[in-house]
């Protein structure tokens, strides 16, 4: 049996603990038993235990597995034992929650009886496996939460395990809300979603996306746990999710046509998909640029390699923000040349008239990427929120300032569609040009 995993349930699932969730089991389903209909029923009760047990209490422990053994010191230890990522992952995930799942798949009979006698035997087991599954993928982006804030370092244990819980429990909400709105879509009489061109049932779709997202982050997971154990990872699979969120978003094209866009020939379709696309990859290079650490040693290590004209060695090294961040300004360099030549419109705009603003986001990405790296220079592990205040400042606080100073200079921080979109696309370029400059001597040695 897995080492890990039985070492966790002894901890996590004592006979003492199980006792009490069985207790409180018996005791709330007793009360919604006994309880007026429509006040309280047995099968509401047991998706409130669910959530409660699985998403709510599980994130936490999932966020805790880790963490905790830092904060106890006996990390280290287990990074020294034998014991491979691909064990160690399934160790924390499941054993660290064993407890949770006790009591969330103890509640499950009673969610399926329910859906078994309203919706028939398969409406059932496809929600059983729904359930499991969401669950399982809360879990999931907690831990790998945890485990790419543990390699910031900050030392501030408690906050970065309340945000790992708040990013697994958001990862389940968010999907169980697209997943319970199918009924509202269904009485409109919306039954399938366009995506690609190909109409595809509601629930299928949602149902196999949230199979192939789980997946995903239990990959994640895996090579998180790599990093932590010293393996080393190559780029190669960051790269195959980056390709998969930019098809999977470029689907949705026709959910533009809410934003008033008609095509036109010869590009048609191409410029919407690649617009999607490129926004997906605009926020991984975001929120991973905030998340993993800009090591100054590790940076200039790599522009050693360049240097050195050991430009492979140097790929297979690079973090996943530098990957993002490329296959951004490809995306966008690649949107920007079609928008000139594309004869759509979205809404007012044509959409020709997005190739300036689009070349000015990118030396606005490019300015921020530099910004975040200078300030992880200049302040360590604080460096990162450093940077995002600064951005809020950059993106909020002074374009307001302007406005309701009536000065029309906005194009100087924000990419603009009109007139000055042309001394927009040279703003962004001069700050990304200096950020670069003074992020470049940020990590450069010290004599």
């Amino acid at each position: 049996m897995n080492p890990e995993l039985l070492r966790n349930l002894w901890l996590e699932a004592t006979p003492f603990r199980l006792v009490q969730i069985l207790g409180l089991l018996v005791v709330v389903f007793a009360v919604a038993s006994a309880a007026p209909s429509n006040l309280l029923t047995p099968e509401g009760a047991a998706t409130v235990l669910y959530w409660f047990f699985v998403v709510l209490w599980g994130t936490r422990n999932a966020a805790l597995s880790v963490v905790s053994e830092i904060r106890e010191r006996t990390w280290d230890g287990q990074k020294l034992s034998a014991i491979n990522p691909a064990t160690m992952m399934w160790g924390k995930l499941l054993g660290s929650t064993s407890a949770n799942w006790f009591g969330g798949l103890l509640c499950l009979p009673v969610i399926l009886w329910a859906a078994w006698r309203d919706a028939g035997p398969l409406a059932a087991v496809s929600f059983g496996i729904i359930l499991v599954a969401l669950g399982l993928f809360a879990q999931a982006a907690a831990l790998l939460s945890s485990l790419v804030l543990i390699r910031r370092n900050s030392g501030n244990w408690r906050l970065d395990t309340f945000l790992c819980q708040i990013a697994g429990i958001a990862a389940g909400f968010v999907y169980y809300s697209l997943w319970s709105s199918i009924e509202a879509f269904e009485r409109t009489g919306t039954r399938t979603l366009v995506w690609w061109g190909h109409e595809f049932n509601l629930s299928v779709f949602h149902f196999l996306s949230l199979l192939v997202f789980l997946g995903w982050a239990l990959l994640g997971v895996w090579r998180a746990m790599r990093s932590e154990l010293r393996f080393a990872n190559g780029p190669f699979v960051w790269l195959a999710y980056l390709l998969y969120i930019a098809v999977y978003q470029a689907g949705f094209e026709s959910l533009l046509v809410n934003f008033n866009l008609s095509v036109a020939p010869p590009l048609e379709h191409t410029t919407p998909r690649l617009l999607l696309a490129g926004l997906a990859v605009l926020l991984s290079t975001y929120s991973m640029v905030f998340l993993e650490p800009k090591d100054p040693v590790r940076l200039r290590w790599l522009g050693e390699q360049v240097r050195a004209g050991r430009f492979y060695k140097a790929f297979l090294a690079l973090d996943a923000w530098m990957l993002s961040y490329a296959a951004t300004m490809l995306v966008g360099l690649v949107l920007a040349g079609l928008m000139t030549i594309d004869r759509s419109s979205l809404g007012d705009m044509r959409m020709s008239d997005l190739a300036l603003p689009t070349l000015a986001m990118l030396g606005f990405l490019t300015r921020d990427v530099a910004i975040f790296v200078l300030m992880r220079g200049l302040a360590g592990a604080k460096g990162d929120f450093a940077a995002l205040a600064l951005l809020a400042l950059l993106y909020l606080v002074l374009p307001a300032g302007l406005h309701r100073a009536g000065l029309d200079l906005q194009f100087l921080l924000l990419p603009v569609p009109h007139g000055a979109a042309a001394l927009g696309v040279l703003s962004a370029w001069i700050q990304a040009i200096v950020l670069v400059v003074l992020a470049s001597r940020s990590i450069k040695r010290r004599d």
